[in-house]
């Protein structure tokens, strides 16, 4: 694997990038920092403590500021390194928000390390951290970030740092601007973002959460939480619960869509509507988009990998791509049913459009060794532009024309043209080792001809993450007249272990997050389960147990 990312190849990429909303509003700036120094030094009073990795000021404006920025490029230092502030007077103040721009991009290998932003009260003695998190492999895509803290009440000043743990290698870059500490105002409600399912059914209720942030000063009670949809119309509301500053809240909203959002794209989101709110800009979350299905559309998910491809399904960072995937029958779990949808999941640092072309088919072969599968056997269902948005997502085609599916081993052929250069593009996948299921090809010459895909082509054993949507018999996939069996879980909310238990014996548990990703499965045979739930990030998911009396949902909250 070779480093090939640069700075200055960084800022003409991403100048037509849309920075998002300031998410939080204070009163007072205590403290503010826009990094205009010469570049390749420290800001003024700065300190380097640890592994002495590569910070220093660079004259390029990639997290979204004006040049210049603080800048972390790799290097082969290792061990715990903080890039310490200089000391900020705080006496009086208690309430605090710290806000920032960042945008890193990832290597693609993941070694352990960890990055966090770390305050101390008492010259680095001991440090709190504000926010931590495993680099992993996923780039953190261009935005502001804010987090709210307490300082103690003895405190007269503060430091700040910005952390990184381990092999330094394993980073592109990390770019930082726009530093601003400063008091929170006394009433400030946020609706910081929804969560659901972004494939909800047609006359089925759906469960809709809420992230409500209180960045005021005071504790709140009187305010309202809604489900909105395009041009400003409710679909649902709740009332909130009272809720201190810094805290979280998780605002349930049932939502069932009606047969007129069948076929549609549609953004929905959530606000808090708050009389006393000083703040009213930070009140309404992203937009979530939504594909709403109809009540005898079934579904089928094959694989929960967790690498990011650049390549597979289709290659951004050259500007024409094709590849081929084999999914077998055994994944599949159905037949002589019409493939409507496919689903990916997706993380792209920017929003992008593109026209693409999706071909499928089926095959004897169960490896690509030999070559591409002949488009001239595959069916054209899908030819248009996508629109990929900014963020992770599950990213849903509604294919134009119907595939139906006879039991065969499956080939899903996608081909893209583009007039750009890409970075940030991954697609989430699974190893099949040695299997050989996938094959690519890509240049930026001249598009492809899909007719004729070049013999100089790559394969692998990735697979791209994917759902089908298929029709089953015009009937809906929901009937169940059974009584459902008792559920109880604990602990709630859990942190390491979750204890299923059921008044029927377990046949199968799946826990899906609320996005409808698949993140565990497990059979068994008996009347209660453990599962181990350390790995999951905190948030609520939906605990869905197969007994003899059918399927029984329930949601648990995944805390730390």
């Amino acid at each position: 694997m070779k480093k090939f990312i640069t700075p200055l190849l960084f800022l003409f990429l991403l100048s037509g990038f849309a920075l998002l909303r300031t998410s939080a509003f204070g009163q007072n700036i205590i403290y503010s920092e826009d990094f205009d120094y010469p570049a390749g030094q420290l800001p003024t009073d700065w300190t380097l403590e640890g592994a002495q990795v590569q910070w220093s000021v660079s004259n390029s404006s990639m997290a979204g500021g004006e040049a210049a920025e603080l800048y972390l490029g790799y290097s082969f230092a290792f061990g715990t390194s903080r890039l310490i502030s200089t000391p900020i007077n705080v006496e009086g103040d208690q309430k605090l928000l710290f806000k920032y721009k960042q945008y890193l991009v990832n290597y693609e290998a993941d070694f352990g390390e960890i990055i966090g932003l770390d305050v101390t009260f008492d010259g680095g003695q001991t440090w709190e951290a504000l926010w931590e998190n495993p680099l992993g492999l996923l780039n953190i895509p261009q935005n502001e970030f804010t987090y709210y803290f307490n300082t103690p009440s003895s405190a007269t000043e503060m430091q700040f740092a910005f952390r990184f743990e381990g092999n330094n290698y394993a980073i592109n870059l990390w770019a930082i601007d726009d530093i601003v500490l400063e008091t929170v105002p006394d009433n400030d409600l946020l609706c910081t973002s929804v969560m659901g399912n972004t494939t909800p059914k047609a006359g089925e209720e759906n469960l809709f959460i809420a992230v409500v942030q209180n960045g005021g000063a005071l504790t709140q009670t009187g305010y309202t939480v809604r489900l909105m949809t395009e041009g400003g119309v409710e679909l649902a509301s709740v009332s909130g619960d009272q809720i201190v500053f810094n805290e979280k809240k998780y605002c349930m909203l049932f939502w069932t869509p009606g047969d007129e959002y069948i076929g549609n794209v549609t953004n929905i989101y959530t606000e808090v509507v708050f009389a006393q709110d000083e703040n009213t800009g930070n009140n309404q979350s992203d937009d979530m988009i939504i594909n709403v299905q109809t009540d005898n559309t079934a579904t089928t998910q094959i694989s929960s990998g967790s690498w990011p491809l650049l390549y597979l399904p289709y290659n951004f960072l050259q500007l024409y791509s094709l590849s081929q995937t084999l999914y077998f029958p055994d994944e599949i779990g159905f037949t002589d049913s019409p493939i409507t949808a496919i689903q990916y999941t997706c993380q792209f640092d920017q929003e992008v459009s593109v026209p693409v072309q999706i071909f499928m088919g089926e095959t004897d072969v169960n490896d690509l060794s030999e070559g591409w599968v002949a488009p001239a056997t595959l069916t054209k269902v899908f030819d248009g532009t996508l629109d990929f948005p900014k963020g992770q997502s599950n990213f849903h085609i509604a294919l134009d024309d119907a595939y139906e599916y006879h039991g065969g081993n499956l080939v899903v052929y996608s081909v893209k043209s583009y007039s750009e250069m890409v970075i940030g593009t991954p697609f989430i996948s699974a190893i099949d080792t040695s299997s050989m299921r996938s094959r690519s090809a890509e240049r930026d010459d001249a598009p492809f001809d899909p007719m004729d895909p070049p013999s100089n082509s790559s394969t692998w054993d990735y697979y791209p993450n994917i759902t089908f949507f298929y029709s089953v018999n015009n009937v809906s996939v929901n009937d169940n007249t059974k009584e459902p069996a008792s559920l109880n879980m604990y602990p709630v909310p859990a942190n390491d272990m979750l204890y299923v238990k059921a008044g029927e014996t377990i046949i199968e548990i799946k826990i899906t997050d609320i996005i409808g990703q698949v993140v565990y499965y497990s059979t068994g045979r008996s009347e209660q389960h453990e599962v181990s739930v350390g790995n999951l990030n905190p948030g609520i998911y939906m605990v869905q147990v197969l007994t003899s009396k059918g399927i029984t949902t329930q949601k648990v909250q995944i805390a730390r």
